[in-house]
């Protein structure tokens, strides 16, 4: 990104949110970068031949999973037009067709060629240009595959990204016995991407995913790219364009919702590529270099979700954090009246030095974040600041679902105190929809909160991360969730 776009970034924050969240935020982005230290590394020549070798073999047995990638095009530059349909003839997956639908005022000139050039590549100019949904859409009516993937018209995939999701499905036909790739249970399949600098040719910015997170995904549309849909279900979705600018995030909201919102485990038909399969490219003008230059797409983001939850009769209502692109829920009248999945819910601990001591715990019971502070957002991805699915939460902040109250009692051996209810909620103090941090709550601040010192105050901290997993993990037996939402803060006197 260059000094420019970084400085307009940097001016527009300030003026959205103050100018003490755009130090911090600026202070953070530094600290990011010089952590960083990444590096994209392409595989080596003589893998890519042993994948097309491996190619080979599947072909010769007449058993392959054949691909539909689709792109939009619209008066695309011809060097990313041509370098996009290179990195796809590159896979060293073979069986695939490209399907290039072209809304350009005058018919793209080099995708005629290379559709003349390769049987593969399918080239459709189209009448009308009306809009990115419909254009899309016409793509995915058009496509003969089993899977159908997305690419957008100046980005680039790996040459391993078709076989690396062939690889997902392949395991999944095979544990499930399964012949017919249209009754593959994956339903979709993403993978890590990162940024492309079209002025330096340097690659930056991994996106490094977790493995499928619902909540996470109500938050923001961290599955992005590379995103493979299995045909069947994105041809009866359909990109829809009332949500042009985000009509992929809605589209993976509703292909994902239909199996996840509520029930906690889809890792049969949701699964996570941990590669980076997909290079963003990131030039003047584009989302990915600046990307308050299509505020509108965050606009019709939230929509999006707001739109799933009242079609799932969820009684939600989403509103923008600072950050673009990035959301909450807030429940009416709380989250388990309107969620059935989720078993209990939970927000961060401060320390007194106002960082991160408690909150979302992993299965190997060490704290995420630990040690972040408290006006930190988490890395460019934000995540320290938004609502997700947990697989445990503490103790010390944390509401349980009225049932299972005994299974908390029976688990931790600790009576129960609802020490997160009585925080107030961003969206109670700020008077913004929820667009700022609620000021951190003390666990003296209230008699819940002084209940829930006496309580657990004299619990070791590893204690309290042993209990706080223990008991996520009887949530997850008993198929409910447990949410982290660090909206609600609390600060403990101790520590």
């Amino acid at each position: 990104m260059s000094i420019i776009n970084a400085v307009r970034k940097t001016i527009a924050y300030a003026k959205r949110n103050g100018v003490r969240a755009a130090f911090f935020a600026a202070l953070e982005r530094v600290h990011d970068n010089a952590a960083s230290g990444y590096e994209y590394r392409p595989l080596s020549g003589g893998v890519l031949e042993e994948q097309k070798r491996e190619y080979k073999v599947l072909a010769e047995k007449d058993n392959l999973v054949r691909f539909s990638v689709v792109v939009p095009l619209y008066n695309t530059p011809e060097q990313y037009l041509r370098e996009m349909i290179e990195s796809v003839i590159a896979q060293t997956y073979g069986n695939w067709e490209l399907i290039l639908a072209d809304a350009s005022e005058q018919p793209l000139e080099a995708a005629k060629a290379y559709a003349k050039d390769d049987p593969r590549v399918r080239y459709f100019h189209l009448e009308s240009n009306d809009g990115i949904a419909a254009n899309t859409n016409f793509g995915i009516k058009e496509a003969g595959g089993d899977y159908i993937g997305l690419l957008d018209h100046d980005d680039l995939l790996t040459p391993d990204a078709l076989y690396e999701v062939d690889r997902v499905i392949r395991k999944s036909m095979k544990t499930n016995k399964l012949v017919k790739y249209a009754g593959c249970p994956v339903r979709l399949i993403y993978s890590d991407e990162d940024k492309f600098d079209d002025a330096q040719g340097r690659y930056y910015e991994h996106h490094q995913k977790p493995n499928f997170n619902m909540d996470y995904l109500l938050s923001n549309n961290y599955i992005c790219h590379f995103t493979v849909i299995r045909a069947d279900i994105i041809k009866r979705l359909k990109l829809r364009a009332e949500f042009d600018g985000a009509q992929d995030f809605d589209l993976v909201l509703r292909a994902c919702a239909e199996t996840a919102l509520s029930m906690p485990f889809a890792s049969d038909q949701i699964v996570h590529i941990g590669k980076v399969l997909y290079h963003w490219r990131c030039h003047e003008g584009s989302t990915a270099a600046n990307p308050a230059s299509k505020s509108y797409a965050y606009e019709a983001g939230g929509r999006a979700i707001q739109s799933l939850l009242d079609s799932s009769g969820v009684n939600g209502k989403v509103s923008a954090l600072k950050h673009l692109g990035f959301y909450r829920v807030d429940y009416e009248p709380d989250v388990f009246s309107s969620r059935s999945d989720v078993g209990c819910v939970g927000g961060r601990i401060l320390d007194k030095k106002n960082r991160i001591c408690g909150g979302m715990y992993r299965k190997d019971k060490t704290l995420v974040f630990a040690g972040l502070p408290s006006d930190y957002s988490g890395g460019f991805q934000h995540r320290a600041s938004v609502q997700q699915d947990a697989y445990g939460v503490d103790i010390r902040c944390i509401s349980v679902r009225p049932e299972l109250v005994p299974l908390f009692e029976e688990t931790t051996g600790l009576k129960y105190v609802d020490s997160f209810t009585g925080a107030k909620r961003p969206s109670e103090t700020s008077g913004t929809g929820g667009n700022k941090t609620a000021p951190a709550v003390s666990l003296e601040d209230g008699q819940k909160r002084r209940k829930a010192e006496a309580a657990y105050g004299d619990v070791p901290v590893e204690t309290i991360a042993e209990l706080s997993v223990r008991f996520g993990a009887e949530l997850k037996k008993r198929g409910y969730r447990a949410l982290w939402d660090p909206g609600v803060t609390v600060k403990i006197s101790h520590g």
